[in-house]
């Protein structure tokens, strides 16, 4: 009979140790984007703080592995919810990687594009005896640490604290184009790296608001908190 027919190539089923194993995988996936995101900024901070050469061809490859790692996740992502149908922290854990990926991709799209803009900084970066972008970037820099290792420890607190880098982000942004217009006011031959200046502004503000975002999915992954929907005063 039909109904009594065999499967002549039965699949083994799925063990506990198989789906620790993938999400393993999953989240070792995620440190890597980490370390490559973390590098790029720190990348930046030497050209600001000490105005070294960065090698945009360099920040260009590294920007293409996480373009890859991050396909690479989306793809664990959907084997792992389509063999294992997991619930609960596990399931928060695979959504919220795949969050995690798509900041991490865009904090290397955001690095790649200051380290090309980089050149053109060299004038600015001589004038300002106040390091405006420095203070911004190590905003960055910490807020994007903090991330990573808030998610590699599974540390809802720390990832917290993450989160609240939002209102300070905007502020120092705000201020550091503030303070570029007034000094090129007083002196016009920097009008040229005035823009590059203020466009890194930018890049750096984003950075470090997808870092915070990174806080909040381990907070999510962690609590079952979203904190997304926050609204600030700022």
């Amino acid at each position: 009979m039909r109904g009594t027919e065999k499967n002549p190539n039965p699949q083994p089923p799925h063990t506990l140790e198989d789906f620790e194993l993938e999400l393993q995988s999953l989240r070792g996936s995620i440190l890597t984007m980490g370390q490559i995101a973390m590098d790029m900024v720190e990348q930046i901070g030497k050209l600001l703080q000490h105005n070294q050469k960065v090698d945009a061809s360099e920040a260009k490859g590294r920007e293409k592995d996480l373009d890859q790692l991050e396909a690479e996740v989306d793809q664990q992502a959907r084997v792992i919810l389509i063999k294992y149908q997991p619930v609960a922290t596990d399931l928060r854990g695979v959504t919220g990687a795949v969050r995690i990926a798509t900041d991490l991709e865009q904090i290397g799209d955001d690095a790649r594009r200051i380290s090309i803009q980089a050149p053109k900084l060299t004038p600015w970066l001589a004038f300002d005896s106040e390091g405006v972008l420095e203070e911004q970037w190590k905003l960055s820099q910490k807020a994007l640490v903090d991330g990573v290792a808030s998610f590699s420890y599974h540390d809802p607190v720390k990832a917290s604290q993450v989160t609240e880098f939002k209102r300070q982000t905007r502020k120092l942004a705000k201020d550091a184009r503030s303070r570029i217009s007034k000094a090129v006011a007083k002196n016009k031959a920097l009008a040229t790296s005035f823009v590059e200046a203020v466009n890194v502004t930018h890049g750096l503000e984003n950075i470090s608001l997808h870092a915070c975002s990174l806080g909040e999915a381990v907070v999510f992954i962690e609590t079952a908190t979203d904190r997304r929907d926050r609204r600030e005063n700022i």
